[in-house]
């Protein structure tokens, strides 16, 4: 029933609007089997993380978790998600985005977040994730805000992913 989206789809580039406990999702009556579909579409699709944008909704959540993780070992969904401080540290670090099949470029964002969300049952959390946590993190929290990853490089190192991209696939 949720499909993922391939770039350019529209919801990719739009502003999500807080979830709330009264928003429905088409198709679902029991809000634990969505969660449990859009985890089992993210692990399918051997993701780190899946935000709503990429399955056509424009709500603030995302699916995230990795067992390399420290505090998202098992995968969870991140409800109305806030990124309350970065370290002025920054990374340099390859991602990649399952709505942009096999293309992968050098991102550069902080190495520390502090954050604070909400679970399923509405009780709000916090954590501070460093290193790919941190950096997932923040690529999802990116695509709520209506930011793909093409637009956290310059145009030449986006033409550039893209032209091997294009090269590997007419060998």
């Amino acid at each position: 029933m949720i499909q993922l989206f391939q770039y350019p789809y529209k919801t990719l580039t739009q502003i999500s609007s807080e979830w709330t406990k009264e928003d429905s999702i088409e198709g679902y009556t029991d809000i634990e089997k969505f969660e449990e579909d859009m985890i089992m579409l993210m692990n399918i699709q051997n993701g780190l993380g899946l935000a709503a944008n990429q399955i056509g909704i424009t709500k603030r959540f995302f699916a995230i978790g990795h067992d390399s993780f420290d505090t998202f070992k098992k995968s969870v969904i991140i409800w109305n998600p806030v990124i309350k401080t970065q370290s002025e540290e920054k990374v340099i670090d390859l991602e990649g985005c399952l709505s942009f099949k096999n293309i992968f470029i050098k991102v550069e964002r902080p190495k520390v977040i502090e954050v604070e969300y909400e679970t399923t049952k509405g009780i709000k959390e916090t954590a501070r994730l460093d290193g790919m946590e941190s950096k997932c993190f923040q690529h999802e929290f990116d695509h709520l805000e209506g930011i793909t990853f093409n637009k956290r490089v310059s145009k030449l190192k986006w033409d550039m992913a893209k032209q091997r991209i294009k090269n590997v696939r007419s060998k």
